[in-house]
């Protein structure tokens, strides 16, 4: 029995979708091995780049982070060496892990062979340090636990030495909270107004024209910041309002009533708006 035309012409379609899928079944197995097995494709060279010279870490110890990354196996037959087939966020998530003073890690692949990982470090602005007191009758003494460089974020990435002076930003805070490595302790609208606050003190004069000088922060909450300044008097901010607004009624303040008397100062507090009150400590006989 003669086949028709019809039944010829649907044997002959399906004899080239048989071909094709076969033909897009081999590609397919072409280029799955080319790019997991084919040593063309395998990281040849590891570019580090920092932003800086680097503090805490070294070039090396970045590589090696990565290199175990790339011997590492997919389902334990994979080899992840391919370009194709690194983990970026690992890479990256192992290096942060491993440095906590590295703030971004991007991870860029360049063809046929080549890794390139860019590091920016954090920037410290300051030291933070958490503290617990204790009283007498006479006085409360602030006793520190421990000390952490901090950057513009609020996050503490290394312990720190308390370096003690205004050479140094020293922030403090009372011990109500956990301080881990790579914790954010404070807003960074708090850092911003701290570092507005430190750069405004430092163009207004006393009475006697001698510098007003900033000792250190202590933070007692939001709308609570409070400023020991090296003639042993404190300052009481509030960071929830104008920063130039604050800073302009201290400095009339000191220049139109305290004057001189600066140096019998307990407190100028600048923390109702448009309002300024100040104490002066009591003569002694």
């Amino acid at each position: 029995m003669k086949k028709s035309r019809w039944q010829k012409r649907k044997e002959k379609n399906t004899l080239k979708k048989i071909f094709f899928r076969g033909m897009f079944f081999c590609l397919l197995i072409g280029i799955t091995y080319f790019l997991i097995w084919s040593p063309f494709l395998w990281i040849e060279n590891i570019e580090i780049r920092s932003s800086k010279v680097p503090l805490y870490y070294t070039s090396l110890e970045i590589r090696e982070i990565v290199e175990n990354n790339l011997e590492e196996k997919l389902w334990r037959i994979i080899s992840q060496k391919s370009i194709a087939l690194i983990s970026s966020s690992k890479i990256k998530n192992d290096i942060l892990d491993q440095f906590p003073e590295i703030n971004e890690v991007i991870i860029q692949r360049k063809l046929p062979n080549i890794l390139i990982v860019k590091i920016w470090e954090r920037e410290s602005i300051g030291v933070w340090c958490q503290y617990h007191s204790t009283s007498t009758e006479e006085f409360i003494e602030r006793k520190i636990d421990q000390c952490f460089y901090i950057d513009q974020q609020g996050i503490i990435y290394r312990q720190a030495p308390l370096m003690k002076g205004n050479l140094v930003l020293n922030i403090y805070s009372a011990k109500n909270q956990t301080a881990d490595i790579r914790t954010q302790v404070t807003s960074p609208e708090i850092i911003e107004f701290i570092l507005a606050i430190e750069q405004g003190i430092e163009k207004i004069k006393m009475a006697d024209k001698k510098p007003l000088t900033i000792i250190d922060f202590e933070i007692i909450s939001l709308e609570d910041l409070r400023v020991t300044t090296l003639n042993d008097y404190q300052i009481y901010f509030n960071p929830a309002y104008s920063t130039e607004l604050q800073l302009q009624a201290l400095e009339m303040i000191l220049e139109k009533e305290i004057k001189q008397d600066y140096v019998s100062l307990e407190y100028i507090d600048l923390r109702i708006q448009d309002r300024v009150y100040y104490k002066v400590r009591p003569e002694k006989n």
